[in-house]
């Protein structure tokens, strides 16, 4: 099958992500190093485009409005395409056909919580 990443950045398939009830996260333990399964480089970000608007301050507190206006088109010739949900979002807002979509799941993160090292893998976008 033909993947193209659309993030800005490599999709890290890491296999060997352990539950952290602590801070109810996904973790490599602190003993090893990411077992990465596959990674998959980027091939340039697809991008939604959205509106920003100020709206009237609840209570002092600034409000905004945002708004999908447009992302860039899906693209041919791949069966399986990795962006983000924002990217879903807007593909969905501006009627387009999501059947091959597809965003990270699950990631994993360093001991403690505190960096990204990959995902365990990938999810359909229903």
């Amino acid at each position: 099958m033909k993947i193209f990443n659309g993030s800005p950045h490599p999709i890290n398939v890491v296999g060997n992500g352990v539950s952290d009830p602590a801070i109810r996260k996904l973790v490599v333990p602190a003993d090893q190093e990411p077992q990465i399964l596959v990674s998959i480089p980027s091939n340039g970000m697809l991008s939604a485009k959205i509106e920003d608007s100020k709206e009237p301050s609840i209570n002092g507190i600034p409000v905004f409005g945002k708004k999908v206006t447009g992302c860039d088109p899906i693209p041919e010739g791949y069966d399986v395409i990795i962006v983000s949900a924002l990217y879903v979002s807007a593909a969905r807002a501006m009627g387009l056909d999501t059947a091959r979509l597809y965003t990270v799941a699950n990631p994993v993160y360093s001991q403690g919580g505190k960096s990204i090292l990959g995902c365990q893998g990938i999810c359909r976008a229903f």
